[in-house]
């Protein structure tokens, strides 16, 4: 079933493109329902993407995440040992660092700033669930 043309705005304006395609019949009403999709998906905005380490240095390691305001710094000290790797956990607003640590490898500091901020997280929603019940 088609529907009506969107509103006054032209597609251009709205960011999208008509496009005509030559399909089996079997095929052309999953492609409008796809089409269809895709228009609500841009309606509700850009998909959030997942936070990826980045290297800002030889030494250092940066995650941000803007939809939680939270910062995640990994510096290789170059010190012997479990003392080598130092990660930090920031939440902005808070001056402190929620969480912080060190590691012998840089794949352990990750995965272990990655714990943190999941438990950070994890009580926040446990304490935001308590004191909804109280």
């Amino acid at each position: 079933m088609r529907r009506g043309r969107p509103p006054s705005r032209s597609l251009r304006a709205q960011g999208l493109s008509k496009v005509t395609l030559i399909v089996p019949d079997g095929c052309a009403e999953r492609l409008r329902q796809f089409s269809e999709e895709l228009r609500n998906r841009q309606r509700s905005g850009p998909v959030p993407e997942t936070p990826r380490w980045q290297p800002i240095s030889p030494s250092a390691d940066l995650m941000v995440s803007p939809e939680r305001s939270v910062r995640c710094a990994l510096r290789d000290t170059r010190a012997p040992g479990e003392d080598r790797f130092r990660w930090t956990v920031a939440v902005l607003g808070q001056v402190e660092p929620v969480a912080e640590g060190r590691a012998q490898n840089r794949a352990e500091a990750r995965s272990l700033a990655e714990v943190a901020i999941a438990a950070y997280f994890a009580d926040c929603v446990e304490v935001r669930r308590w004191e909804c019940a109280r």
